[in-house]
């Protein structure tokens, strides 16, 4: 989070981060356009009413499979010499429902008792720590599939990284009659995979979420966004290949800036894709994006549309210079990684669903090839970015209700001090709320990291904190020096 062109703050810097303030809830507000972790509702079914799981309660069974009574049956026969008033009949069909419903409710969260449970988010200070939701298709409980367990194929050894490894290299935009939109899906499809993402949180239960990668090298190298793994390098991760093969993927390294990841999977000989240059773009000509809207269900899916603008700015996001590639080919949840292909075959962009705005239709973007080529190679050799920084602690927003407390519009708190941060040394501790740094307001993770973005390994700011330990909620100020984010606190 330094001042260089990839460098986006959130809350209004980072485009491609989930969390973001100025569009929709971020993770702990959702991604705003991706999928996820219970942001997005289900699809409709004719068969029930879709819950926060992706399953379906059946409207037609009581709990247990018990019904209320069987209309097909015999009915007891009546007393000729007893009769009921119909007051009194609507008055025990009331019981009845009420009863049903109470225990209907009961036995659903009691199988379900994340639905009651507080979903704060928890972060590190320069990124995302691993949450309960995060970015990707609809959520699954990882406990629903009854279906035999596929064989997942591991094997990676290390970290990951490769220094000796070419990375991925731009090809010029070719000349001649282009393809069509066919020909581009026959080419390109065995470079698409599916990511899978498991988080677990803290009460041991876990959710899957899925995106779209890209096959970058023939060695196993796989491209995606960084909010498709949650921001984390210790969540499980399989990548499934075009031809259903699945493969145990470790995270090599993810920039939360820019919103990329690069994945490693023990394979060799894999299709990669052939990356051209955005800047060989026109506005209006044709594209094409291939990806799996809606997760691994609906893999391979291909829209087509145009370029509706290069070099687009967003806002506060591109303060530092970055710009956009924006389309109108539908981008879906679960396209998050894909790719944004022009019609020579060639990837000119990764699709990043997230920077539309709710109601927005035609408003794709995706972050130029000939930009995150940088990024992408240092991750693929090294494991982070270099100049990114950081405080050193964990933290998360607190609550309306805690805010008001401390009489402050909001902040964040620190739930962890790593054994290297200068917060500690400087009068910081583990339940401090930070409500300035460097004499910004700070409401939201968003806005810290806007702050870090904003410097560079070294430097040093100021933090206001409130304590519950201060009496009267008193406020005072420390010097904090900043380290390198090498991907210690992205996890």
């Amino acid at each position: 989070m330094e001042n260089n062109p990839w460098n986006n703050g959130s809350n209004g810097q980072n485009p491609y981060d989930e969390e973001q303030k100025d569009t929709q809830q971020r993770p702990s507000g959702e991604n705003p356009y991706g999928s996820g972790w219970g942001q997005n509702p289900p699809p409709y079914s004719p068969y029930g009413t879709p819950n926060n799981y992706n399953r379906y309660e059946n409207p037609y069974s009581q709990p247990g499979g018990q019904r209320p009574w069987n209309p097909y049956g015999q009915y007891p026969e009546k007393d000729p010499n007893h009769k009921m008033s119909e007051g009194l009949k609507v008055f025990l069909w009331i019981l009845v429902v009420i009863a049903i419903g109470l225990v209907g409710s009961f036995a659903y969260f009691s199988s379900h008792p994340s639905l009651v449970q507080d979903n704060t988010s928890s972060s590190s200070s320069s990124s995302s720590s691993a949450s309960s939701s995060f970015n990707g298709t609809l959520p699954k409980d990882s406990n629903s599939d009854s279906s035999a367990e596929e064989e997942v194929i591991g094997g990676v050894t290390g970290d990951g990284t490769d220094k000796n490894s070419a990375g991925i290299t731009i090809q010029p935009k070719p000349t001649g009659t282009a393809l069509t939109a066919s020909q581009v899906y026959k080419k390109l499809i065995q470079s698409v995979v599916g990511v899978e993402t498991t988080v677990t949180a803290e009460n041991g239960q876990s959710q899957v979420g899925e995106g779209t990668g890209i096959v970058t090298t023939s060695d196993g190298y796989i491209l995606t966004n960084a909010h498709v793994v949650n921001y984390s390098k210790s969540n499980a991760v399989k990548v499934v290949l075009h031809n259903n093969k699945a493969y145990q993927a470790k995270v090599v390294g993810y920039d939360k800036t820019t919103d990329l990841a690069v994945l490693k999977i023990n394979a060799t000989g894999l299709s990669p894709a052939t990356f051209g240059d955005a800047n060989a773009m026109e506005i209006g000509e044709q594209v094409v994006a291939i990806g799996n809207p809606g997760g691994l269900s609906f893999a391979g899916s291909i829209t087509s549309g145009i370029i509706s603008a290069l070099n687009r700015t967003i806002e506060s996001r591109s303060k530092n210079g970055m710009t956009f590639i924006q389309t109108d080919a539908a981008i879906n949840p679960g396209n998050s990684g894909g790719p944004l292909v022009n019609m020579y075959a060639q990837v000119i962009g990764i699709n990043s669903n997230k920077i539309a705005l709710t109601g927005y239709e035609g408003m794709g973007f995706a972050i130029p090839i000939s930009k995150a080529q940088p990024i992408i190679n240092q991750l693929i050799h090294t494991g982070y970015v270099s100049g990114r920084c950081r405080l050193g602690i964990t933290a998360q927003e607190i609550g309306s209700a805690q805010a008001a407390i401390f009489g402050i519009s909001g902040g964040v708190q620190i739930k962890s001090i790593a054994s290297d941060s200068d917060v500690a040394r400087a009068g910081g501790k583990v339940g401090d709320i930070i409500t300035k740094a460097a004499g910004k307001t700070i409401e939201t993770l968003d806005d810290l990291y806007a702050v870090l973005e904003d410097h560079k390994p070294g430097d040093t700011i100021s933090l206001t904190i409130v304590s519950p330990a201060f009496s009267d909620n008193d406020t005072k100020t420390i010097q904090v020096k900043l380290l390198e984010d090498k991907g210690e606190t992205q996890r």
